[in-house]
């Protein structure tokens, strides 16, 4: 999609308004050259009243009755230009911020962990803002600074050939210098554009861990990082802006020498007779608008460009495209018993293959858990069944279903994830826990708080459930965000649920506490559990061991410690409840 099309698409849906705001924006082009003309008139009109000029009072009376209505016309069109446009250009912003945040939004998971989030957030600004630049620009000045440019010719041939002649090459002149150093200023302000973009993605990030930065105290650090990019920003910016005043210099150059001519030519003319007083002054008058106005395009050309370049950066986004997408055939599917099956699935992360032809039945309501050390696939694994990832062979079945022909609305409103690090939204703790189900009444979220033993600490809050929890639950202790994560999945009653480390966060009480809600939780559904600390797995239906992206171990837990294996081995290693981050020798 180009910049043009994708404008263009939330133009036409208010086609009409600014059609009318374009037309009301050519009266521009009729006061730049009604003034001089009117203004010619008078003097004309004086000129011939040398003698007794009280007569010439109902001619000049007429005169200015003409002008004063149609000042108020040009001035009262000018006004609903501007109420149209207030009206137009907010709609039209909302409509490109909203159509950018939906597709951004709907990216997967790998999309998000390869861009940052505030440079994309920078991106649908800039696209917002630069649109409204561009076609204020072009409705506005270009379109009726092309026709007075064209209109003024036209007269001005009709007074005389050499002086049109002698304003068309100056106008042609101006606009070659302006489209070269446009061009130039389009191309190093979108080279700017992009490392502004990236700057200020960095500072996000950096603002964003600002606990790490505290607690390193790595404040001199940072700002010397940022620094750096910054530097790089500044360069860039003056390459851009060094071309703009390059520009201007020509053009003055130009200028001086276009009026030079035009005044030696108007001045030797009315001299031998050949032009009048009053159309020296018309045409003075409208040269004088005519400058104006190219200047104004010179003036606003550099910004014009600018806006373009940052609009296509920017509109990269939109380029970008989904990984993770319903097929053409999906349809939405009702999880009734909850069996999952992987049949010959294959998997590669980048150029990491983690699963090869993995075949794996998983029974309706069974409790499975999931062991190994980091990077052994587990939690690719659950990823796999979310379908945040494509599989590069194999199918993956629900129920008998192929997830990948299940639309990914239906499918991941019936699978509840409890993750390590909870994801919390700068929102009320109501909120957060009712993101879960989002229709859910109030009674059903507190007693969901009340189930994930979150009820106390938020009734002590200072405002209750309507306490803020900060950006990504920053005034929530680990034990908190992960209570009110359990509480958001309770309130989902999803038939299959999976945990990833949910219980890492928790105190022993707290979590003897959650264990107890977990198992009412689980009661009926088919649930997988990643956990380091095998002590909670020790009730699981099955434990599978990971190794690699291969199931090495399959059993119970009596079975595993029986067959004194793998499995065996990290539950003799571990300290504390806890698996080490690497094999030990058996």
């Amino acid at each position: 999609m180009n910049l043009a099309s994708f404008i263009w698409k939330f133009v036409k849906l208010q086609r009409v308004a600014f059609a009318i705001i374009l037309l009301l924006s050519l009266m521009w082009t009729f006061e730049m050259l009604f003034w001089p003309y009117y203004l010619g008139k008078i003097f004309d009109l004086l000129a011939h009243y040398d003698g007794d000029r009280l007569s010439a009072w109902p001619y000049l009376k007429t005169l200015l009755i003409l002008g004063i209505i149609m000042w108020i016309l040009m001035e009262g069109l000018f006004r609903l230009r501007d109420f149209l446009q207030a009206k137009a250009i907010p709609k039209l912003s909302a409509d490109i911020r909203m159509a950018m945040f939906d597709h951004v939004q709907c990216h997967s998971p790998k999309y998000f962990n390869a861009h940052f989030s505030g440079s994309l957030a920078n991106k649908i600004g800039d696209m917002v803002l630069m649109t409204t630049v561009i076609l204020r620009n072009i409705t506005i000045l270009f379109i009726p600074a092309a026709l007075t440019s064209l209109l003024t010719i036209i007269i001005f041939s009709k007074m005389n050939g050499l002086l049109a002649l002698v304003v068309s090459l100056w106008i042609v002149v101006h606009f070659i210098l302006c489209w070269i150093f446009t061009l130039k200023c389009s191309t190093y302000s979108h080279l700017h554009g992009e490392v502004r973009s990236d700057l200020v993605g960095k500072i996000v990030d950096s603002l964003t861990n600002n606990f790490a930065v505290n607690l390193f105290y790595r404040f001199p650090f940072e700002k010397q990082r940022i620094a750096s990019f910054q530097e790089q920003e500044q360069k860039a910016n003056y390459v851009a802006q060094c071309y703009s005043v390059k520009m201007f210099t020509s053009l003055s150059a130009a200028l001086a020498v276009e009026l030079s001519i035009l005044v030696s030519f108007i001045i030797s003319y009315w001299m031998h007779g050949k032009i009048s007083t009053a159309e020296v002054v018309q045409i003075f008058y409208t040269m004088w608008n005519l400058c104006m106005v190219v200047w104004c395009i010179a003036d606003k050309a550099p910004e014009f460009f600018q806006s373009l370049g940052v609009a296509k950066q920017a509109l990269k986004v939109m380029d970008d495209p989904k990984d993770i997408l319903n097929s053409p055939n999906a349809v939405d599917f009702c999880i009734t018993r909850g069996e999952i099956v992987f049949k010959d699935v294959t998997f590669c992360y980048g150029e990491t293959k983690i699963f090869h032809n993995k075949n794996l039945h998983i029974a309706a309501g069974e409790k499975v858990g999931l062991v190994g050390y980091s990077g052994a696939g587990k939690s690719t694994f659950i990823n796999l069944i979310l379908r945040f990832f494509s599989l590069e062979k194999g199918q993956i079945l629900i129920d008998g279903q192929d997830i990948a022909t299940i639309t990914l609305e239906s499918l991941r409103k019936q699978i509840t994830l409890i993750p390590q690090d909870p994801y919390l939204f700068h929102r009320s703790i109501e909120e957060n826990i009712r993101y879960g189900r989002v229709e859910a009444s109030n009674e059903e979220v507190m007693e969901a708080a009340r189930l994930a033993h979150c009820d106390a600490f938020i009734k002590n809050s200072a405002s209750g459930y309507q306490s803020l929890v900060g950006e990504r639950g920053a005034k929530l202790s680990g034990g908190e965000k992960q209570r009110i994560s359990i509480a958001r999945a309770m309130l989902l009653k999803a038939p299959i649920l999976l945990l990833d480390e949910a219980t890492s966060a928790l105190d022993s009480v707290t979590e003897k506490y959650i264990q107890d809600s977990l198992e009412t939780l689980m009661a009926g559904s088919t649930t997988i559990v990643v956990a380091h600390r095998l002590s909670t797995l020790s009730k699981m239906d099955r434990i599978l061991v990971f190794d690699k992206g291969k199931i090495i171990e399959d059993g119970s837990h009596g079975v595993l410690l029986n067959k004194k294996g793998h499995y065996a081995n990290m539950w003799r290693m571990q300290a504390d409840g806890f698996l080490p981050d690497r094999p030990v020798p058996l």
